[in-house]
């Protein structure tokens, strides 16, 4: 299969493509800074995939267009066609929103949202017509209820997890498959330096590589045998979706404030 990935310099974005390379795969890496790019392709992970040119990198600014019609272009002139697309590109703030930076809150919804709607709105027509032809959007544990001090992340992934739903039943006719993946926190860069109540009290359990093995394995999957639409990663984040299925809001507001707020 050929497999857009975006954000794919570093954390879940690159420990995917490690795994769908080493199964053989190709996999096209994509993110704003081409050389971090470089840099992570050096790694031995994808030595055999290089010399089989079954990768490449590229520039791509989700929040453009054009940037994606680039890209597109790209693993279609290299590859011959797209299987399935990984939108895993995503910032992530911290904090009280009054007290944070606007600016930065802005630029997380362009990314989270825009980046996202962008990459489901070009990938379409262009995704190749198999048993495999998905997008994976990454969304978060966070878009089961809204979460103090991470409330516009939290907002922006409910967007994707919405997004999601809706595309899943649309582009059915399509014969493409929109799902998603919803972990708790994952031990990352972007987490590296986090300060967030939920964390303190709930801990990281997940590595990178714990959510690209699931991603993988839902990249690998044909569509028939994929039968749910959101896909939590870990324990803890099965546990509240499930709760969120039967338990009325005022429950998951409580354990959500238990959890979260100080």
């Amino acid at each position: 299969m050929n497999i857009l990935i975006t954000g794919a310099s570093r954390g879940i974005g690159l420990a995917t493509a490690k795994r769908l390379a080493d199964k053989g795969h190709s996999v096209g890496l994509f993110a704003t800074n081409t050389a971090t790019l470089q840099d992570a392709i050096e790694d031995k992970t994808f030595k055999k995939a290089t010399k089989q040119n079954r990768v490449i990198i590229g520039e791509l600014d989700v929040v453009q267009p054009d940037a994606w019609d680039m890209a597109i272009d790209q693993m279609i002139t290299h590859f011959g066609s797209i299987d399935v697309l990984i939108n895993n590109a995503g910032l992530l703030v911290s904090g009280a929103l009054p007290s944070t930076d606007l600016a930065d809150q802005l630029s997380l919804i362009d990314v989270n949202c825009k980046g996202v709607l962008i990459g489901c709105h070009k990938l379409a027509p262009h995704l190749a017509n198999s048993e495999h032809s998905k997008i994976i959007n990454v969304s978060s544990a966070s878009a089961i209820y809204g979460q103090p001090e991470v409330a516009n992340y939290s907002a922006s992934k409910f967007f994707v997890r919405g997004l999601t739903e809706g595309l899943n039943i649309e582009y059915a006719k399509l014969g493409i498959k929109v799902i998603d993946v919803m972990p708790l926190w994952v031990k990352s860069d972007m987490t590296k330096d986090l300060e967030v109540t939920s964390i303190d009290r709930l801990g990281i359990n997940l590595s990178v590589d714990d959510v690209a093995k699931t991603i993988c394995s839902l990249s690998c999957r044909t569509n028939d045998r994929i039968s749910e639409v959101h896909y939590s990663v870990g324990m803890p984040a099965k546990v509240i979706q499930k709760l969120s299925q039967v338990a009325p809001d005022s429950l998951i507001r409580f354990v959500s404030s238990k959890v979260s707020a100080k």
